[in-house]
């Protein structure tokens, strides 16, 4: 009919075309590419399909367990430690052990080490004051915690490297730190 306009759509995709002589081929397009969608959904996996699938989500398992683990671990923090830094003393030495080389190299050491301790604060600070408690002896050497209170635990392990073999080398030097 002239005059009249008929609106063609592809059987598949709903397109609307206003060329007609087109059409077939749309249709065409649109159902090859609807079968090959169709084949590969309904073809059953390969073994390799079904193991890559089976590793893969058990990957995906294992990182969301890791995930919350140390969510959970980081939101419960470290038990806190006492604000008092408590070292074991040693039995008073004698007068003649002050004027030594090591008694003095302890000493220094302790007010370095309180030194630098006066310049950490919050959770930085309750970290480092754990990390010496360990040293002493007084529980596990684990920097675990919230994010700043392990990175004052770690500057505190790595102050400490130098000093602590001291403590178990010469006795002296362990009477200085106790008497700075």
């Amino acid at each position: 009919m002239p005059g009249t306009w008929m609106n063609i759509h592809c059987a598949w995709c709903e397109r609307e075309m206003l060329n007609t002589a087109h059409a077939p081929y749309c249709c065409a397009r649109c159902e090859k590419k609807a079968n090959k969608a169709l084949a590969a959904v309904s073809v059953p996996p390969t073994p390799q399909q079904r193991e890559t699938r089976i590793i893969r989500s058990c990957l995906v398992s294992l990182v969301a367990v890791i995930t919350v683990t140390l969510g959970l671990r980081i939101l419960a923090g470290s038990p806190p430690p006492p604000d008092n830094i408590i070292m074991a003393q040693s039995a008073p030495s004698p007068q003649m052990d002050r004027n030594a080389a090591s008694y003095k190299a302890g000493q220094t050491a302790r007010r370095q080490w309180n030194r630098w301790l006066g310049g950490q604060h919050g959770e930085r600070r309750k970290g480092a004051i754990y990390w010496l408690n360990a040293v002493a002896g007084q529980h596990a050497r684990q920097c675990d915690g919230t994010v700043e209170f392990a990175l004052g635990c770690f500057d505190a392990h790595r102050h400490m490297d130098r000093i602590e073999p001291q403590f178990a080398i010469s006795p002296t030097f362990r009477s200085g730190w106790d008497n700075p």
